[in-house]
């Protein structure tokens, strides 16, 4: 892996897109944020603030934390990134920002993305955001679904540690 240069310029290549989206929200597009979005356009990723924090230092790239917390914020503001809530309610940051949901495991942390279901060849959020502003007259916010379940892997760990132990581990057990 080359070995790259500390602080140096970003080279997004998708650098005009969001240097017009965030001056479409009234922000300008500085190293730090620059920084941030080439980080995130690497491939899509799910990270939280501090450990966005640590491999950017990893890189040589010297932002302090709390630059890290403001431009994420400012990022997910202007629907660069995406911000959801992983298993123990920390915020993480999605570079993916077309409709889709997380599925967060209770047990492990991990989080995969899930295509958004449609209704009407809408996606699941807008739709029922169409629907209620109908309904109600209200205007209303995107929806945030929140999934949360266990992996394949914590499933059959926690039912093996059941039958090993008797199912004492779990209340009810199944």
């Amino acid at each position: 892996m080359p070995k790259r240069e500390p602080n140096r310029e970003p080279s997004h290549d998708g650098s005009g897109e969001v240097r017009e989206e965030l001056r479409a929200h009234g922000l300008r597009y500085s190293r730090p944020r620059a920084v941030i979005v080439e980080y995130f356009s690497e491939r899509d990723r799910h990270v939280s603030a501090e450990d966005l924090y640590l491999e950017l230092q990893r890189r040589g790239q010297h932002l302090s934390l709390s630059t890290v917390y403001l431009n994420l914020n400012v990022l997910a503001g202007a629907g660069v990134v995406r911000e959801f809530r992983g298993a123990e309610g920390q915020k993480l940051y999605d570079s993916n920002v077309s409709p889709h949901y997380h599925v967060v495991c209770k047990d492990s942390g991990q989080v995969i993305d899930v295509p958004a279901p449609t209704v009407d060849g809408v996606p699941l959020g807008r739709f029922l955001k169409r629907t209620i502003e109908a309904s109600t007259g209200w205007e209303v916010d995107e929806p945030q679904i929140h999934l949360q379940g266990r992996a394949p892997a914590s499933s059959k760990q926690g039912k093996d540690e059941m039958d090993a132990d008797g199912g004492s581990r779990f209340d009810g057990g199944s």
